[in-house]
């Protein structure tokens, strides 16, 4: 236990995550939520119907959807989470028939009640194929 956390380190994504080689693990993944911050990355689409980013397989987004120009920076959720859906998008890149709005969206997580849907934040309007 004392190795695991003498070798702890800073990385992109996260504050402290240790290596990933057991037993210098400390399973900081597990550690806690990402704040107040319960949002995901989804698609809404025309009719205000919402999809998984992997339900479609070619993205063309008008707007950028990470980096310093992209919309809704405070709303991401669980990084890593956001990050490999971001990934996914750029990697299927390509001609879109669907007009959708990528978005994050929030819930309010109570313990004991119910999930309530909070809010949508707009990164980006897009064309997908499914």
């Amino acid at each position: 236990m004392a190795l695991s956390w003498a070798v702890r380190f800073d990385t992109r994504l996260g504050e402290f995550n240790a290596s990933l080689v057991y037993p210098l693990d400390t399973f900081s993944m597990y550690g806690r939520m990402p704040g107040e911050d319960r949002s995901h990355l989804l698609l809404r689409d025309a009719r205000g119907g919402i999809h998984r980013v992997t339900a479609f397989r070619s993205f063309h987004c008008n707007e950028p959807i990470i980096g310093p120009g992209a919309r809704c920076a405070d709303k991401r959720g669980i990084q890593y989470h956001y990050e490999d859906l971001v990934r996914y998008i750029q990697e299927h890149a390509g001609p879109g028939e669907l007009p959708v709005d990528l978005i994050t969206r929030t819930w309010i997580v109570r313990s004991g009640a119910p999930v309530v849907h909070d809010s949508d934040c707009l990164i980006a309007h897009c064309e997908v194929s499914p």
